[in-house]
């Protein structure tokens, strides 16, 4: 992805009082700090020391940013200004915030540093911007153009458990148009630049004055914050593209920090920041994000709680029913709540076609009160999404369409939903619980994961990507249609199912314990890695792909399984479901081709590592629940090695059909090599032990 200025840029008309300013705003000023009305480092500063290479916390109550996840907002690793680093919000750990005018400034290749939820340090590398067309109109160093854009990073930062996803806010009344009145007098948190080379940023609370455009175009989108008067701030040369926040309490109870825009330029007294949290822009933040498997976060305030129980037995559980909302209306395009202690009825009957923007289940402290959709008619969500505070699972068997890329926290209960339409959308599952689609995910959209577990077991045919960018995606099912499978690094795929390309660099680990992975080829030049539990001597059970004894990675492509060979940045680990081998032990598993070639060049040279269940080396290292130890040879009267080698297999009855002269993977215990011979000519050999006489 690389920099680019919209082909729009200088078609918009600044307002008169704003042309001087934003013409001259991206040039050098002088090296001062975010100016803040009574300004108290104890009350404004977000670190007491250590910034920018070991930052501390300002944990102290009167900090303005108390209470507050701020792991989602870093600073450039590029210094501004002799003095500065940028402040800058990430809306993923893949994509950032920034401001067009100050990328123009030829900064295009900085990177961005945050600091984690563990209190780590994580930098990443920017490969380019994307202009979104929205914002104020902003010249610099001869380029004008709008003054919102997404800047996107060669990998992910750090994991996504360990970054705040920061949403955006949205108050619009409509999920179409923008409502600037709802952000008019809201109180929100300035972010800015400190005083001196590497002091630390500060933040300050101002009043938005007014929301609106700076031009009849709605592209144009701006809030001012007055500077006079306390609370208030104004920005200063090096504070523009830093995050501007609001502090928003969520419909659990809980404090957030929100993203609404950013800093661009002054105005007089005025502060000019463009506007993220309307729809277009929003659409437009989806569209640089979501080709990457990342939705926008979004949240807004629930504008009705369902309380169920109106009317007589056949229509208390009606979605569709005016008394059984607390605002006395059935909520369209509306963020909703769902109270598990205060609803008369939990079991929800979609009784009509029905659209909600968002849904948020409210964590009620007992177990057992989770709620239940089911019913004929289809559920729409909204950009808003799901969000699960609840430790009790929420369960949809209604069939459910997505009505824009949507984010769902799935939390600690999880979330449990039968057929999903993605209707061109991407939904993205976060969360420390375990999500479950257990009918078919249709359409051209495509999913990811950046929770703990997304079990899928319907039969699929959606045609988007795949993407698991933590946790563990667990394919039952068959996802073929999807245009490929992309694995992070730390993130496994597995089950028993069926999947299209495999690639990235995270882990493949066939079958639920063990089992059989059916999948069309493999990538491996991402650096993936790969895991086979070998419970039988000899053959698998082909033709169950859920207790095949010995794991399978099935690949159909007739011609290439493997686009590239894999190298040593491949590591194969081998556990041997034994507690010790024999002379002459075989064990068949692991890569099998539909392809009668011989496959041994192209796996031969992987990082091979092999585990036993007993009499090992070190600790225990487990693996699907099962404690192996590393084979170590010291415990052996004589050395011996584990030959690796491809076989072919006459007939391999799968459950979905017998494959005739197909390739499996073998591993052989062999003498030392001293006595092989001819016979081990160009095979990686790899040392293990054999059985205590």
């Amino acid at each position: 992805m690389t920099g680019r200025t919209p082909s729009t840029a200088g078609k918009h008309c600044v307002a008169a009082t704003l042309v001087a300013l934003v013409a001259w705003a991206g040039l050098l000023r002088p090296a001062t700090a975010l100016d803040v009305t009574g300004y108290s480092p104890t009350v404004n500063d977000r670190f007491t020391g250590g910034f920018p290479t070991n930052p501390v916390p300002n944990t102290d109550p009167s900090f303005v940013g108390s209470g507050y996840d701020w792991s989602g907002v870093g600073w450039s690793t590029t210094i501004y200004a002799a003095s500065s680093y940028k402040g800058l919000g990430l809306l993923s750990p893949l994509h950032f915030l920034t401001a067009q005018h100050y990328e123009n400034g030829g900064l295009l290749t900085q990177g961005v540093t945050v600091r984690g939820k563990d209190g780590t340090l994580a930098s990443g590398t920017n490969t380019g911007i994307d202009n979104l067309g929205y914002g104020i109109v902003v010249t610099n160093v001869g380029v004008t153009a709008p003054d919102l854009a997404i800047g996107t990073l060669a990998a992910q930062i750090t994991a996504p458990s360990n970054m705040a996803r920061n949403a955006v806010l949205d108050l619009n009344t409509s999920s179409t148009s923008p409502t600037y009145a709802n952000y008019t007098g809201l109180s929100a948190l300035v972010y800015g630049r400190g005083a001196v080379t590497n002091g630390s940023p500060r933040a300050g609370t101002a009043i938005i004055d007014m929301a609106g455009t700076a031009t009849a175009d709605p592209k144009s989108s701006i809030a001012l914050t007055l500077r006079s008067g306390t609370p208030s701030v104004q920005l200063v040369e090096g504070d523009s593209g830093s995050p501007f926040l609001v502090g928003w309490t969520n419909p659990n109870g809980g404090e957030e920090l929100t993203v609404i825009g950013l800093n661009s330029a002054v105005s007089g007294s005025y502060n000019v920041m463009s506007f993220l949290a309307i729809p277009g822009a929003m659409n437009a933040a989806n569209a640089v994000m979501t080709p990457d498997g990342y939705a926008l976060r979004v949240q807004g305030n629930s504008s009705a709680t369902w309380e169920g129980g109106s009317g007589g037995p056949s229509t208390q559980d009606d979605l569709s029913r005016t008394g059984n909302w607390s605002s006395g209306s059935i909520p369209t395009d509306l963020y909703v709540l769902f109270n598990g202690t205060s609803s008369a009825v939990r079991a929800i009957d979609v009784n009509a076609a029905t659209n909600l923007r968002g849904l948020s289940f409210k964590a009620t402290g007992t177990s057992g009160d989770g709620f239940t959709f089911s019913g004929a008619s289809g559920l729409t969500i909204g950009r808003g999404g799901l969000t699960n505070y609840d430790s009790d699972r929420q369960t949809f068997s209604a069939s459910l369409v997505l009505g824009d890329h949507q984010y769902w926290d799935v939390g600690s209960g999880g979330v449990t939903a039968a057929a999903i339409n993605t209707n061109g959308k991407l939904l993205e599952v976060a969360g420390s619980g375990t999500a479950r689609i257990t009918g078919a995910v249709s359409g051209t959209g495509g999913l990811a994961l950046s929770g703990h577990r997304l079990e899928l077991t319907g039969s699929s045919s959606y045609s988007g990507g795949t993407w698991v960018h933590a946790g563990a995606l667990v394919v039952n099912g068959t996802i073929a249609s999807s245009s490929g499978v992309s694995l992070d690094a730390g993130a496994t795929l597995g089950g028993s199912g069926r999947v299209g390309a495999i690639s990235g660099a995270g882990a493949v680990g066939p079958g639920n314990s063990p089992g059989i992975l059916t999948a069309t080829n493999v990538n491996p030049s991402g650096g993936l890695d790969f895991g086979f539990e070998f419970t039988q001597p000899g053959a698998p059970t082909w033709a169950s792909g859920t207790a095949s004894g010995n794991d399978v990675l099935r690949l159909t492509d007739p011609t290439t399984p493997f686009t590239t060979a894999l190298g040593a940045s491949n590591t194969i680990d081998v556990y041997f479901g034994v507690t010790s081998l024999s002379l002459n032990d075989t064990f068949q598993g692991g890569f099998f081709t539909d392809a009668s070639g011989d496959f041994l060049s192209s796996i031969q040279s992987g990082s091979y590592t092999y585990y036993v269940l007993g009499n090992g080396l070190g600790t225990a290292k487990t693996y699907n629940g099962q404690g192996y130890y590393l084979l170590d040879t010291t415990f052996w009267p004589s050395f011996e090695s584990v030959l690796v080698s491809t076989v072919s297999v006459a007939s391999a009855d799968f459950a979905g059909g017998t494959v005739t002269n197909g390739q499996v993977l073998q591993f052989a215990v062999v003498p030392e090599p001293a006595t092989l011979g001819l016979v081990a000519v160009g095979v990686a050999l790899v040392a293990v032990a054999r059985r205590r006489k």
